[in-house]
């Protein structure tokens, strides 16, 4: 956790939600699944431009989905995913949804990912000490490096992080 995956996803989603007929960015997907186990509440949000009615059961969800996107394009962004059945329920297989769909997911178990037929996949990188150190002094100093008197005190912030740019 603290590696930008979310940040990340939400920034791709931002620059090209626009270029989809549905986007949707579902959140924190693995806390929605403890709140509600069936991820029904989830296919509602994702469901929610053409849906009429309330969805009763997951099965109905799934097959909501097949009929109601099979021919758009969309983006949906499935953030912090930490089951396989959450994949199987929210995004089924590749016929689900229309040309030029795209579908970003993160989560700290790429094993899901392998399970699911995912093959495309980016590894964020925690930041190397440098970069880390560059990136607190602009937050902190806003300036490239630490001001005079402040060098040590940073380098502890630093290692402390351990590379992940939002612990700053």
């Amino acid at each position: 956790g603290g590696g930008g995956k979310t940040t990340l996803a939400k920034l791709v989603y931002d620059r090209i939600f626009h270029h989809f007929e549905v986007p949707c960015f579902l959140e924190n997907v693995r806390e929605a699944s403890r709140a509600d186990p069936t991820l029904i509440r989830l296919q509602e949000t994702l469901l929610s431009p053409m849906l009429k009615e309330k969805i009763l059961t997951q099965q109905w969800g799934i097959n909501y989905t097949k009929r109601c996107l099979w021919n758009k394009k969309v983006l949906l962004v499935l953030d912090d995913v930490d089951h396989i059945n959450q994949l199987q329920v929210l995004v089924g297989k590749e016929d689900w949804f229309g040309m030029g769909s795209r579908i970003i997911i993160t989560t700290r178990n790429e094993r899901l990912l392998v399970e699911h037929d995912i093959t495309l996949c980016h590894n964020v990188q925690v930041l190397d000490k440098g970069a880390a150190l560059a990136l607190f002094s602009l937050h902190a100093f806003k300036k490239n490096l630490p001001e005079d008197g402040f060098w040590a005190l940073s380098s502890y912030f630093i290692n402390y992080a351990g590379g992940l740019p939002f612990a700053f």
